[in-house]
């Protein structure tokens, strides 16, 4: 009968369909269970990755740290995501890190990175003012708690004018005395990371005062005395 026929027809296709179904169901999950199995390896080349970058960053800033002598260990607080790096971030807030620089910079010193206006800007050949890692740098560059790049000038007397021709292309100058003069931080400068620990370009000019070194000007003043005594 006709009716039979037409059952016999719906129930193939009823079963063809579930067919289908169970294969997509199958294929579906192979597909997930294929992309669960990259994402975990994606996962797994990522921490590889940062591992891997973490320890190029320690091999060279360990070469900075060797060329600038030893380095003790930091007395101020760490970023905790930075702790086994040779020169970690600082988890202070920015007001506390301008006043450990003011009173004791010298705590600042296993949290800076010594750098310096690289070639390319001095050449002229980019037109941002780069820095880069250079032991003998002028100045300090430190990451902050909350990822921010700061550019401190690094802590001692200025002796010569080039210095502060160096420092003028990084801070605004508030020059008073003539030198030998003492360093006063008013604000510091600002920088964007180019290459995490390496090179930066610089964001915002810091401001400093250069002042005459107290002891030095009694110390000359005395000199002078004694010169015009001995040639009266």
């Amino acid at each position: 009968m006709e009716s039979d026929k037409l059952i016999d027809s719906v129930k193939f296709l009823l079963k063809s369909v579930r067919k289908l179904s169970d294969r997509f169901v199958e294929a579906n999950d192979g597909i997930a269970r294929s992309f669960e199995s990259v994402g975990g390896d994606v996962d797994d080349l990522s921490e590889r990755i940062k591992k891997l970058e973490a320890e190029l960053l320690n091999l060279r800033d360990q070469e900075l740290i060797a060329v600038n002598g030893n380095q003790r260990p930091p007395e101020l607080p760490v970023r905790a995501d930075q702790r086994d790096l040779m020169i970690p971030a600082l988890n202070l807030p920015f007001d506390a890190l301008l006043d450990v620089y003011r009173n004791t910079p010298a705590l600042l010193q296993p949290f800076a990175r010594a750098c310096s206006v690289s070639g390319r800007t001095l050449s002229g050949s980019i037109p941002e003012v780069e820095l880069e890692v250079f032991a003998q740098g002028a100045t300090w560059m430190i990451e902050t708690q909350d990822g921010d790049w700061v550019l401190l000038p690094r802590p001692g007397m200025l002796q010569r004018q080039t210095q502060v021709e160096s420092l003028g292309r990084l801070f605004e100058l508030d020059v008073e005395d003539p030198l030998p003069a003492e360093l006063e931080l008013l604000r510091p400068g600002m920088a964007t990371v180019i290459e995490h620990g390496r090179r930066w370009y610089l964001k915002e000019k810091g401001l400093i005062g250069v002042h005459s070194d107290p002891l030095q000007r009694s110390m000359e003043q005395r000199i002078r005395l004694l010169e015009q005594k001995l040639s009266d």
